[in-house]
């Protein structure tokens, strides 16, 4: 028919994002979710529900954890859109002595999952209790950072000294990198590359000239995407008769 080719399209307020109930202005930095769920006490019995909402992609990035108010979820049709860099958003702060027990759970989170892709089960439950506990020394030395979101959740630690780590040597000019771990619900999000910028625009000030890193096998291509080239192959003794398989890189500061 073709009076309905002339209709009139009524005015329709702007989507609100789910997460922070503000108007979505922008749809290409937006996305759709679809949620579908079912009450679990009513599984065997019921078809899934399903909705749609709306969210700002920073919204999705910072609140998606990897759970969802109803269970079991699906999730899809992300984009992140253009954004600003989620990264950005979190706060980047020198390491206290009072964050020590936050960091330590935030480090056999992240080591754990990241140990699994390189290493055996065995071997990963063997290091695990020593590559968790920190150094009391790297909360007090100024250059050892947490970078959290606005609920105080870390996100990521890391930092360097001029003591290489286990013997204590100090070696002018040269910086060790110490404790690089992102929480793997934050991972992706370009948080561990902003902290180290922050290291190396740090270490620069300082007057150092290298940074050297003792790493896992299972890291090389993050330190490789920072410019650190590797030098060779390594055993980190963390115990009696408890050897980690690593890998010595080197980068200019």
């Amino acid at each position: 028919m073709e009076e309905d080719d002339d209709f009139e399209i009524e005015h329709v307020e702007p989507y609100s994002c789910v997460f922070c109930s503000e108007p979505i202005e922008d749809e290409n930095a937006a996305v759709t979710l679809t949620a579908t769920w079912m009450p679990h006490w009513r599984a065997a019995k019921f078809s899934p529900l399903a909705q749609d909402f709306w969210c700002h992609s920073a919204c999705l990035q910072k609140n998606w954890h990897g759970s969802w108010p109803w269970e079991p979820h699906v999730l899809f049709g992300v984009d992140t859109g253009d954004d600003r860099d989620y990264a950005e958003s979190l706060a980047l702060t020198v390491a206290r002595p009072e964050d020590r027990a936050d960091i330590e759970d935030m480090l056999g989170l992240a080591y754990e999952e990241g140990l699994h892709r390189s290493y055996g089960s065995d071997l990963v439950e063997e290091v695990l209790p020593f590559l968790t506990v920190l150094d009391p020394a790297l909360l007090t030395c100024g250059t050892f950072y947490v970078m959290a979101d606005m609920d105080g959740q870390i996100a990521a630690c890391g930092g360097f000294t001029r003591e290489a780590p286990g013997s204590g040597e100090v070696i002018e000019g040269v910086a060790h990198i110490r404790h690089f771990a992102t929480h793997p619900d934050f991972a992706g999000f370009g948080v561990g590359s902003r902290l180290f910028q922050h290291c190396l625009k740090e270490a620069k000030a300082a007057g150092l000239r290298e940074f050297v890193c003792y790493s896992g096998l299972n890291a090389e291509g993050f330190y490789r995407t920072l410019g650190f080239k590797r030098e060779n192959l390594i055993e980190i003794h963390m115990a009696e008769g408890v050897i980690l398989p690593g890998i010595l890189l080197r980068r200019l500061i």
